[in-house]
Formats: C-alpha cells, sequence, structure tokens
C-alpha cells in the first residue's frame, strides 16, 4: 500500500532523551477541526517527564478536508500520513504502529474527536511504568457538557444479556464492576472504551497489534481480551481525564449499523462456543425486531441479521 508520510521532527533527537516514549495515534476521517483540536489539547497539556509523538494517519478523507491537514505539521511533534484508501479503525491504527518510533514505550490509540482535560499521557505513563500487570490503560471519559461517562464496557456474555450486570456481579464481581460509579482510585475494568487506549507496545506486539480483519468496532474487545488471556490487565485511571465528542467523527447510518454487527459476529467466532454464539445473536435478533416494530430501525438490517451479517458487505469493501 502506498502511503504520503511527513516527518516534521528530530526523531533521534526525541527518542534518546532516556524519558519514557508515547507515539500517540489518532485517526482523521472527514474531520480536521476535531483532529486539530486533539491535538491541540495534548500539547497544551502534556508537560511531564515524557517524550511523546503524534502520529495522524488520514483515512482517505475527501479533498477539502485533505488540504487543510498539511497545516497539522506546525506541530513539531506531528508526522502525518496520508493513506489513499479508508483502513478503517484497527486498519489506521496498525498503520500508526508501522510510522511510529521504533523506540517506543507505549502506543496511545486516541480517537480524534477528543480532547484531553490534564496531563493524560503522563499520568498513564507513570502508572504502566509501575504495574508490569498492566496491559492496556485508559482514562474517565466526560462529554462535551462535562458530565462523567462510562469509560469500560464489559465482555459480551449469555449471563449479561440474560441476567444483567447486578446479577451477574454476584458471581465475579471484577469482571462487572458499575460502569455508572463514580472513581477515584485506579480500577481493573474488563474492556477500556476504544477512544483512547494506552497501550504497553511489547504487550501490544507479542499478542499481534490489532486484528485488521475489524473495519470500525469491537477491536477494543477483541485487543482487551487477547490481552487478559495473557494474564494482563486493563486499567480505569480515573486521575487523568479526557472530553469525548461521541458521534462527531462517525455518523450513525444503516451502513454503520450492519457494520457494528459485522463486527461483533465476528468476535464472538473467535472468543465464543457455537453454544454461545447462538444464544447471543438470537437475543440480538430479538432486540433488532423490537427496534424494526417501533420504526427505530429498517427492517432491512433486521433480514441482514437473519443472513448471518456477511463480511462481504463490509464498508471496507467499497472503498
Amino acid at each position: 500500500m502506498n502511503l504520503w508520510t511527513n516527518r516534521n521532527f528530530n526523531e533521534f533527537a526525541m527518542i534518546n532523551t532516556g524519558l519514557p516514549f508515547v507515539s500517540v495515534i489518532i485517526i482523521n476521517y472527514n474531520s480536521f477541526e476535531y483532529t486539530r483540536g486533539c491535538i491541540t489539547s495534548i500539547i497544551e497539556h502534556s508537560k511531564g517527564l515524557v517524550n511523546f509523538e503524534i502520529i495522524v494517519i488520514d483515512n482517505n478523507s475527501k479533498a477539502p478536508d485533505l488540504e487543510k491537514l498539511d497545516s497539522l505539521l506546525e506541530f513539531s511533534k506531528v508526522k502525518l500520513v496520508k493513506s489513499p484508501v479508508n483502513m478503517g479503525f484497527s486498519g489506521g491504527n496498525t498503520s500508526g504502529v508501522a510510522n511510529a518510533s521504533t523506540s517506543a514505550d507505549y502506543y496511545f490509540f486516541l480517537n480524534n474527536d477528543c480532547v484531553l482535560i490534564n496531563d493524560v499521557i503522563s499520568i498513564l505513563t507513570s502508572f504502566m511504568n509501575k504495574t508490569a500487570n498492566a496491559g492496556i490503560l485508559t482514562a474517565q471519559m466526560f462529554n462535551a457538557e462535562r458530565e462523567i461517562q462510562p469509560s469500560f464496557e464489559y465482555f459480551p456474555s449469555v449471563g449479561n444479556l440474560l441476567f444483567g450486570r447486578r446479577f451477574m456481579a454476584l458471581f465475579n464481581k471484577d469482571m462487572y464492576p458499575s460502569r455508572n460509579a463514580v472513581y477515584h482510585i485506579a480500577l481493573p475494568v474488563p474492556v477500556a472504551t476504544g477512544s483512547a487506549m494506552f497501550v504497553r507496545s511489547l504487550y501490544f506486539k507479542e499478542i499481534g497489534g490489532f486484528d485488521t480483519r475489524y473495519f470500525l468496532y469491537c477491536e477494543e474487545e477483541d485487543l482487551c481480551r487477547r490481552m487478559k488471556n495473557k494474564g494482563w490487565n486493563t486499567y480505569l485511571l480515573p486521575e487523568a481525564r479526557f472530553i469525548h465528542f461521541e458521534g462527531r467523527s462517525t455518523q450513525r447510518n444503516i451502513a454503520i449499523e450492519k457494520e457494528y454487527f459485522i463486527s461483533f459476529y465476528y468476535y464472538l467466532s473467535k472468543f465464543h462456543s457455537p453454544f454461545s454464539r447462538i444464544i447471543i445473536k438470537g437475543i440480538y435478533l430479538i432486540k433488532i425486531l423490537k427496534r424494526v416494530i417501533k420504526k427505530r430501525v429498517p427492517f432491512e438490517l433486521f433480514k441482514f441479521l437473519l443472513i448471518g451479517a456477511p463480511e462481504r458487505e463490509s464498508i471496507k469493501y467499497k472503498n
């Protein structure tokens, strides 16, 4: 794949200071203003003893947005990579890793519609340095109104779908912490929000990085599951804070709804037994049928699930 890249900083000087090194990876897709705001917040708040670079991967934005991206090179820490195709979330972030410094201790996969509130990079780096079993970290998320938002999810399970979190927490409290509680200390969580994932590069490489068969959804569940299978935990650090202008970089439509289920069904095929897959898919068929009856989604989506959410319908094949 041909990629256009531009380096506008002295990489040698950046990686030879003896400080921890973080490669911040941001994907842009027709949302330049969010990307610029995200970068500005990183540079403004990152004051600690951490070295970092910012790698912007453009997923084949349209001309007006694409033309603005060159202005990001005024920031000395930014590296810009323009892809001729839309590689999606996992593909775009994998490209970011490929273009990152080989000396990176950590990768920070950050949605472009996020802005940091405080020195998130230093806080996460400090905790990761002291916690050998930490594979993935995330920060406390807020919405545009500065209201606290859940920063983690649960792994999909038959029990959670049928009986709910509170019932399942009776048997495994660690896997089902409350998403609505306010936390003040580091908390082990099942799945970090995909909008801000801070990952130890060594562990990331050992598990093979992102599975690029996913295009847009379930990458965080997959990554956290494979880390967990290796004995490496995911943590929420509430001291580190960021705002997520949720949904601003991806517009919901029938194609996006289908894409979610393509990814979700693939995730189930990797980590769930045939019996579990049948139960979970049946539950979602019922849920979607109810939404169809209430005219919240078109019948087309229900038919799509009936035929197994075939991967051939993925957006990645329509670029």
